[in-house]
């Protein structure tokens, strides 16, 4: 039986890079019909979803971007699922990389996709934004999906003295960290950094800023 799965972490986790590697095993090595999605309001590589290891680059073009308005997903995904059947070469697998940016109606689309079609969802994103605070998408995915797992690979904090887990991510604008503003902050006329770092280190350093 299908499921509907979130895998979170901070950036620099490998989210992408595991997303990836999933559907490259899926199209190239198994033969297998896939979809690569994720919302349209993440700009950082237009319409590609893509992973930096060194100095290589790994991207693939999404299938489409998805909408946040009510409806919209389910629709498109019924249609693709059905058409792909038809043509004699169902669709297996659906991706999500960014799915910290969804709305609640897609999450809860995505959660109908499995259960009235059978295909497993696997859905990439980070569990809070800059400030500590719940993304939409990622609130109704931990509220909704089956098999929930946080990835762990490569994400240190970036300003701890000894080699700490991140778990937070921080917000620099012209070098300069914030602790307030808008939740979705990718293309700007200043200078966005983001950092993953500890918990103790976020918040020694916001409560410095006070």
């Amino acid at each position: 039986m299908a499921k509907l799965y979130f895998r979170f972490a901070v950036m620099n986790a490998g989210k992408s890079t595991q997303l990836l590697q999933i559907a490259y095993d899926y199209e190239h090595n198994n033969k297998k019909k896939i979809l690569c999605l994720k919302p349209g309001v993440d700009t950082k590589q237009e319409s590609s979803i893509t992973s930096r290891l060194e100095d290589g680059v790994i991207s693939r073009e999404c299938d489409f971007l998805i909408h946040p308005k009510e409806g919209w997903l389910y629709e498109r995904l019924e249609r693709d699922i059905k058409d792909s059947k038809r043509k004699g070469n169902q669709i297996s697998l659906v991706l999500i990389d960014e799915a910290q940016f969804m709305s609640k109606a897609n999450v809860w689309e995505l959660a109908r996709i499995v259960t009235y079609y059978d295909v497993p969802v696997i859905c990439f994103g980070l569990k809070t934004d800059a400030f500590g605070e719940p993304f939409e998408g990622s609130a109704y995915l931990f509220a909704l999906a089956q098999d929930i797992e946080e990835v762990t690979t490569r994400a240190i904090c970036h300003l701890s003295d000894h080699p700490k887990k991140a778990s937070m991510i921080l917000r620099k604008v012209n070098g300069v960290p914030i602790f307030e503003g808008a939740q979705v902050a990718i293309d700007n006329d200043e200078e966005i950094e983001y950092l993953p770092v500890c918990l103790q280190e976020y918040i020694k350093l916001k409560d410095s800023m006070k």
